[in-house]
């Protein structure tokens, strides 16, 4: 092993840092007697492992009288050695330490708690409803927003207004909420989500935009469909329970019970909806906005909702996603390992080390904290 001579000088001179430290240390460690680096150099290195020996206690001062350089080396090469073994002793330490820490860390990251979601109401005001009670009331222009004894976001209108008044309710990572309608259909809202909707409904339609995924359960009113607007799709529903799931690139729409209707093009809150349906859905059916997929269980689509991850058949790279918009860290899984399918079903409220352990256990994997996100790569 070559040092390289700045390296060095800057030893010599006290500036190295830590790492260069070791480095040098364990290469003076290797030096042997017939050495043919420059006397004077081995001797100041020699001195500043010394120094440093004693500083942390590990030598004591001895009379000695000059040596011959070769003596010197050898003195000095034994002296170093132990300087190695402590350099490498503590390296290893930290090494051991450093994966137990990450894996603290990891430990540490648990699974989110409250609902962490803003309610945005018609004039713009912010409202954090983890610092709204159950029975609590938000006073607002025209009406009353309420969380019920279920943590339920509910509405009492005091008169009808003749322009629309929407109200936005917000997510974070890791966040969930639900929210009653005015015609008492009930909508959950996922991570990572926005749902859009009208305090009270027009009498011809009913309509909500939603970016991100909510899971829906639409009260039947024959003379008014209920519409699910997003970017690039339209979902019509008479009286239904449903998934939509639209994250950035990402479309998938999932038929619980009842019947549903899709198109492939977008519509905006406040417009009539005069579009073909073409595409339709049955009980435990799929849409991702390309063809339509059998669902052996369309209840693996609220996993979410019922409180736990379902990685059935589940690519690792998605539930990767799951897990990145749940624990609010950024996991990435390198390689051919993205396609690799996993087979289990894990309670949300665990720890994400205790997710990845469980995860390990069916595809061997290592995971490691790398620059504030998780890496997951294979067991060699």
């Amino acid at each position: 092993m070559n040092i390289d001579k700045n390296r060095l000088d800057r030893y010599l001179k006290g500036e190295s840092t830590p790492e260069e430290q070791q480095l040098i240390e364990a290469w003076y460690a290797q030096l042997g007697a017939d050495s043919s680096l420059d006397e004077k150099k081995v001797d100041r290195i020699s001195m500043r492992l010394d120094q440093r020996m004693q500083n942390e206690g590990l030598l004591t001062e001895i009379p000695v009288k000059k040596l011959s350089t070769r003596k010197s080396l050898r003195f000095w090469y034994a002296s170093a050695a132990a300087a190695a073994l402590l350099v490498f002793g503590i390296y290893f330490f930290s090494q051991k330490h450093e994966s137990n820490t990450q894996k603290d860390l990891l430990a540490d990251i648990k699974a989110p708690q409250g609902t962490n979601a803003v309610i945005v109401l018609g004039d713009q005001r912010e409202v954090e409803l983890d610092k709204l009670k159950n029975g609590d009331t938000i006073h607002a222009d025209g009406y009353q927003v309420f969380r019920n004894e279920h943590g339920e976001i509910t509405y009492k209108v005091a008169s009808a207004t003749g322009q629309p008044v929407y109200n936005t309710v917000r997510t974070k990572a890791g966040g969930m909420t639900s929210v009653q309608l005015a015609d008492g259909s009930r909508v959950w809202v996922n991570s990572n989500s926005e749902l859009k909707y009208p305090i009270s409904f027009a009498k011809h339609q009913r309509e909500v935009s939603l970016n991100g995924e909510a899971y829906f359960e639409v009260e039947k009113d024959a003379t008014r469909p209920f519409y699910v607007k997003s970017r690039e799709h339209t979902v019509k529903v008479l009286g239904t329970r449903f998934n939509v799931q639209n994250y950035d690139n990402e479309y998938k729409s999932t038929l619980l019970e009842g019947k549903i209707a899709l198109t492939n093009k977008a519509t905006a809150l406040g417009e009539e909806v005069d579009l073909e349906f073409p595409v339709q859905l049955r009980p435990n059916q799929s849409y991702d906005g390309n063809r339509i997929i059998f669902e052996e269980d369309a209840n693996r689509a609220i996993d979410w909702k019922e409180g736990y991850f379902d990685f059935s058949n589940t690519t690792l790279e998605l539930a990767a996603v799951k897990l990145s918009n749940w624990y609010d860290v950024k996991i990435k899984v390198a390689g051919a390992l993205k396609n690799r399918r996993i087979y289990a079903q894990i309670d949300r409220q665990r720890s994400l080390k205790d997710v990845l352990e469980t995860i390990n256990t069916v595809i061997p994997i290592k995971y490691e904290w790398n620059n504030n996100e998780v890496l997951i790569t294979n067991l060699k």
